[in-house]
């Protein structure tokens, strides 16, 4: 039987005040004036986006910088907006507050290896955990390569058997082109568990499968980090003998890039004010474009 591994997900947001803060749970308003993550309860990274704003009247205050705080573990975020502000009779001195509304994260358990969990929630949770790529199940891993392939390469999608389980000869779906989709790339998904060099046997086997099948172009997916050096030189061989095949070869890392690709045509909610392409700053001095600050791996931002 399959293990299920539950990991949380960000799948909105949630405004609050000040006021919302002091009779919220203890332990939520404990941890944040610990800087702490109320789901893992690790130390928050700490990024800001300064805004581009107009020269500061007396009297007036106006939004100057956005401020996260972020775990680098489930991606769980506190958001705040805050002010510049300047008296008439000191106009000179510049004070810094907090707006009174703030955002956090909501987070949702999701059960990777779960039937019922939508391919996008899969390709979002991986975005942030591709290592967990390992944790899916067959299905879920076609699922992936199907709906990626799509979005990079067009084309309708035609799957060879019910279920990623089934006998499939070798081809696990079809790339198909053009009004009667007579024009097929034939495609192969390997999911790998505990592998992280995919050898040459499979690939050997898919285009043995792709001249059975009288599939002259072929794409061999494989959720391992990289190929062989021999099945690296697999489709040089392929284009060179008699049925002149083209064969294309899609390793784990390659897929993440893909994936990376099509994170911008995911549906994301952001807090207010924070546009997908502002650079954020962290406290090391590095930046970060907004869109992988909220959805990408910043594990390695610390």
């Amino acid at each position: 039987m399959t293990q299920i591994h539950r990991r949380l997900l960000h799948t909105g947001l949630q405004n609050y005040d000040h006021a919302d803060f002091e009779v919220d749970s203890p332990f939520f308003s404990q941890a944040l004036r610990a800087h702490r993550c109320p789901c893992c309860a690790l130390g928050l990274q700490v990024f800001e986006h300064e805004l581009e704003t107009k020269p500061l009247k007396p009297g007036y205050s106006q939004v100057r910088w956005l401020h996260l705080e972020i775990c680098p573990a489930c991606g769980w975020w506190n958001f705040r907006q805050d002010h510049e502000s300047s008296l008439f009779e000191r106009p000179e001195e510049v004070s810094r507050s907090t707006w009174w509304e703030l955002a956090h994260a909501l987070q949702s358990e999701i059960k990777l290896g779960s039937t019922t969990l939508p391919v996008e929630m899969i390709k979002k949770h991986l975005l942030r955990r591709w290592e967990d790529r390992t944790l899916i199940s067959a299905q879920q891993a076609e699922d992936l390569v199907a709906s990626l392939l799509q979005e990079h390469h067009g084309g309708q999608v035609i799957r060879t058997t019910a279920n990623a389980n089934s006998p499939d000869g070798g081809i696990d779906l079809y790339l198909a082109y053009g009004n009667d989709g007579a024009v097929r790339r034939a495609v192969q998904v390997k999911r790998r568990i505990a592998r992280d060099t995919e050898p040459v046997g499979e690939v050997r086997n898919f285009v043995g499968a792709m001249v059975l099948t009288g599939s002259d172009c072929g794409i061999f997916v494989t959720t391992a980090s990289r190929f062989s050096a021999v099945a690296q030189s697999v489709p040089g061989i392929a284009k060179e003998a008699k049925f002149k095949l083209q064969l294309e070869l899609v390793d784990g890392e390659r897929l993440f890039e893909m994936l990376q690709a099509t994170s911008s045509t995911m549906t994301a909610q952001f807090p207010p004010g924070v546009d997908p392409n502002q650079e954020w700053r962290g406290r090391n001095g590095r930046t970060i474009l907004a869109r992988e600050l909220f959805n990408g791996d910043i594990r390695d931002w610390a």
